[in-house]
């Protein structure tokens, strides 16, 4: 959960992690969901692993638009957590990441 308190915080942060414009903040707000969604099911391991199968599956589909190699990048970086996390492991912070 501390994780979904740091995405939380980037989202509302003006200029945090990932920026400020307002698809990223939404994207991070909705990653925040999802995940707290995953730790509340009776398996949260495999519903963390699930999250991260989708998010694989955001980096594999790429974008085509201005802000798609950005989204790319959180996506991948939400990934990496969700396996993090279902193996019982701290992801790395968002903190201190470039936009």
């Amino acid at each position: 959960m501390r994780y979904v308190d740091e995405l939380k915080r980037s989202a509302s942060e003006p200029a945090g992690a990932w920026g400020a414009t307002r698809w990223r903040r939404k994207y991070l707000r909705e990653s925040a969901k999802k995940l707290t969604v995953a730790a509340c099911e009776s398996d949260p391991v495999s519903a963390t692993s699930a999250l991260g199968v989708l998010y694989e599956a955001e980096c594999q589909m790429g974008g085509t638009r201005v802000d798609g190699a950005e989204k790319t990048k959180m996506a991948e970086t939400l990934m990496l957590a969700c396996r993090q996390l279902a193996l019982g492991q701290d992801p790395a912070p968002l903190t201190g990441r470039p936009s």
